[in-house]
């Protein structure tokens, strides 16, 4: 049984405390928080054992992997400590704020031999793997083009933490707050997972519309790939009528996703050619109306990846190539041009 500990006990820390302690191969022994106010509330709730500081929780308790949930410029430091110490590690996305920051990390865990994980809880969305599957079996034919978006709006987003707007972290340059850093990991790794290669040319547009002054409460992405496919990522806190989460065009059929008024997408909707030279629509109705990545899709994999009865999971270095691509769309928008990707 894995030995968990969690560092950062905030609304998100929460959701991994309860897919560690739903599975039956991990542990819950001991939590972080530098907030020693509400180390008494966490130690009721968890029955573990409560830290201030990383170094006495590493120290002091035996570890297989940390679960840092802090905020994304803090990742490297404590990801470093923590691979350092001889334990592996378990990072919320994104994975760090800069490509060079992700590979510090990866040197860490190479060095120590020890497993680097990114929460690419999105890998597990239900409407995402339907969309991937009609890809992968050529469906829609050759790939043309690819738009996905999300688009809210409310107060739900810059209000998510322990603290609320008293300390909208989401909307704070400080803690790394915008929503290419919030949901862009989400869209850019789906995108670089579809595709299977990287982008050779990306165009960025991050815009401070409503909510937000410091960082992006809307961006806009363009990721031009070899033989002239375009995918758009589009994320916005601002957008009062949904657009399609998913719109795929082939050379042989259309994929959609409807978009709706909450961020949940369950149905998918196919019109192609047929073997038969026919066309034809379907319409599939996805299970439930969560999604499945917040679901614990990443914890259920975890311990079969480790034992080697899957051999796919989520990797480090795919994890610093969502940075690196993150990094990019930020460094085009603020020079206002398009980037080649040598």
């Amino acid at each position: 049984m894995l030995r968990m500990a969690i560092i950062g006990m905030g609304k998100m820390a929460m959701e991994h405390a309860r897919w560690i302690t739903e599975n039956e191969d991990m542990e819950l022994v001991a939590i972080c928080e530098k907030n020693t106010s509400r180390h008494d509330e966490i130690r009721e709730k968890y029955s573990v054992d409560v830290f201030e500081k990383v170094s006495d929780l590493i120290s002091r308790i035996k570890l297989d992997f940390a679960v840092i949930v802090t905020t994304n410029p803090s990742h490297e430091e404590i990801a470093v400590e923590v691979l350092n110490a001889g334990i592996s590690a378990i990072v919320e996305k994104p994975m760090t704020m800069t490509y060079q920051s992700a590979k510090k990390m990866i040197n860490a865990a190479e060095k120590n031999d020890k497993h680097l994980f990114v929460h690419h809880s999105s890998r597990w969305d239900r409407d995402y793997l339907k969309v991937k599957e009609y890809i992968d079996s050529g469906v829609i034919g050759d790939l043309l083009m690819i738009q996905s978006k999300a688009l809210f709006c409310d107060e739900f987003w810059p209000s998510w933490g322990i603290d609320g707007m008293d300390n909208p972290w989401r909307i704070k340059a400080e803690y790394g707050g915008g929503l290419l850093f919030d949901w862009g990991p989400h869209l850019v790794d789906q995108i670089l997972q579809i595709m299977g290669k990287d982008p050779v040319e990306i165009y960025g547009f991050l815009q401070s519309g409503l909510w937000a002054k410091e960082v992006d409460d809307h961006f806009l992405a363009l990721l031009k790939f070899e033989n002239n496919i375009m995918a758009q990522i589009e994320v916005s806190n601002n957008g009062r009528i949904s657009l399609p989460r998913w719109y795929i065009i082939g050379t042989r059929g259309t994929i959609m996703v409807p978009g709706k008024s909450e961020p949940f997408w369950d149905e998918v909707q196919l019109n192609y050619i047929n073997k038969s030279g026919n066309k034809e629509t379907i319409k599939t109705e996805l299970t439930g109306i969560t999604e499945s990545g917040l679901e614990g899709g990443f914890y259920s994999e975890l311990v079969p990846y480790i034992e080697g009865k899957i051999n796919k999971f989520v990797s480090m270095y795919d994890s610093a190539n969502v940075v690196r691509f993150l990094e990019t769309i930020k460094k085009s928008s603020e020079e206002s041009r398009l980037l080649e990707i040598k």
